[in-house]
C-alpha cells in the first residue's frame, strides 16, 4: 500500500442540504484556497450564483478556468442533475475543455425522498460522451449492484482504463456505511485502480479513518458535510481540507499535489 493519498473538495452544497454554506461562496476561491491546503481535485457541478442546478455551463466554465489559471487543481465535472434533464444536460459540464474527470453514476438509488435514475443504457451513454471529450471516468458506486454494472461495462467495452472508482454511503435512503460493506467493495473491485470513498453527513476526515487505513482516498466539502471530525460544525472548505490533512497525516499516509496526483490516476499531464 502506497503511504500517498489524494484529497478531493466538493464545495458546493446541494439544493435539498440543510445545512447551507454560511454566506455567499465564491466557488472559484474557495478551490484556489483549498489547493493551497491540501486538495489535488476539485468536484464541481454546473450551479448559477444561487448554486442552484442548471445546465448551461458558462458559469461552472468562468469558475474552472479561474482555478485552473491560479493552481494546478484537477478538475473533476458532475452528472448530477434534476429529474428532467436529458443525459445531454447532465453531461454539460464536459464540454468544458478544463475538466479532467467526470463522474459516471453506475446505478440508481433512492435519495432522499426520490429515486437518483441512471439506467444502464444511459451509464453507457454516459461512458460514450466521457470518451468523446477525453475525461476520465470516476465511476460512483453506490450500491453493491453497481460493481455488477461496473463489471458490465468493461464487459462491453463501453469502459476502459484509465478510471477511477469512488464509494458513496449515508445518503438519505440508500446503504449506510459499515466497515464489511467498504470490504465488499474492495473484493469485488475487477482489477487495482485508485479508488475515493466519501460519506454523507460525515464527521471529517476521522469517519473515513478505515478508507485512509488501506489505501484509498477521500474527499471531503460541504456537498457531503459541513462537520470536521472534531463533529464542529466548519466554517468554510478549507476547513474541511485543513482537518482531511491533519487526520491522513496522522494515520502515516502522505497528502500528494495535483501534477503527482495526475501521474496516480493516469491523467495526462496539464
Amino acid at each position: 500500500m502506497s503511504d500517498e493519498i489524494i484529497i478531493c473538495i466538493a464545495p458546493s452544497p446541494g439544493e435539498k442540504q440543510e445545512e447551507k454554506y454560511p454566506g455567499k461562496l465564491d466557488v472559484a476561491d474557495e478551490l484556489i484556497r483549498c489547493e493551497t491546503a491540501g486538495a489535488s481535485i476539485g468536484h464541481l457541478h454546473a450551479r448559477d450564483d444561487n448554486l442552484l442546478q442548471v445546465v448551461d455551463p458558462t458559469i461552472f466554465a468562468s469558475q474552472v478556468r479561474a482555478v485552473v489559471e491560479a493552481t494546478p487543481m484537477i478538475i473533476e465535472g458532475s452528472t448530477g442533475g434534476a429529474p428532467e434533464h436529458t443525459i445531454q444536460e447532465r453531461c454539460s459540464t464536459f464540454t468544458v475543455p478544463e475538466v479532467e474527470l467526470g463522474s459516471l453514476n453506475l446505478g440508481s438509488i433512492n435519495m432522499f425522498d426520490g429515486v437518483y435514475q441512471n439506467k444502464y443504457e444511459d451509464i453507457c451513454e454516459y461512458a460514450r460522451l466521457l470518451h468523446k471529450h477525453q475525461v476520465v471516468p470516476t465511476g460512483v458506486i453506490f450500491d453493491l449492484s453497481h460493481m455488477a454494472n461496473l463489471r458490465r461495462l468493461l464487459d462491453d467495452g463501453e469502459l476502459a482504463r484509465p478510471y477511477l472508482l469512488e464509494f458513496v454511503f449515508d445518503v438519505p435512503y440508500a446503504l449506510p456505511y459499515q466497515d464489511q460493506y467498504l470490504d465488499l467493495y474492495l473484493e469485488h473491485m475487477p482489477e487495482p485502480v485508485p479508488w475515493f470513498c466519501v460519506r454523507h453527513h460525515q464527521h471529517g476526515a476521522a469517519a473515513l479513518g478505515k478508507v485512509i487505513d488501506l489505501g484509498g482516498h477521500i474527499r471531503v466539502g460541504y456537498e457531503d458535510s459541513p462537520f470536521l471530525s472534531s463533529g464542529k460544525r466548519a466554517e468554510n472548505n478549507v476547513q474541511l481540507v485543513e482537518d482531511a490533512v491533519k487526520e491522513t497525516e496522522k494515520r502515516g499516509r502522505r497528502v500528494v499535489r495535483a501534477d503527482r496526483a495526475r501521474e496516480i490516476l493516469g491523467l495526462r499531464s496539464r
